[in-house]
């Protein structure tokens, strides 16, 4: 008897579930990576400071906007 017997798994292009598990850590990785540069890049834009930006406790009183309505254009 074999030492080692190969059983069947499901897999997709040659991938299985257990190599695609082994990714994990790479994959959290490049997805903070990828989460901070969406939010440095859209840090301008008035809606996303105002939906997300404005909800993280850290760093919520550097994005509230303190201008007076005297001095909006709009």
């Amino acid at each position: 008897m074999p030492a080692y017997i190969r059983k069947p798994q499901p897999a997709f292009a040659g991938l299985t579930l257990e190599r695609v598990l082994s990714f994990r850590p790479a994959l959290a990785v490049w997805g903070i990576g990828a989460g901070a540069a969406v939010a440095l890049f859209a840090s301008d834009i008035p809606l996303f400071q105002k939906d997300v930006l404005q909800k993280i406790p850290v760093i919520n009183s550097y994005f509230t906007d303190k201008t007076p309505d005297s001095d909006k254009p709009f």
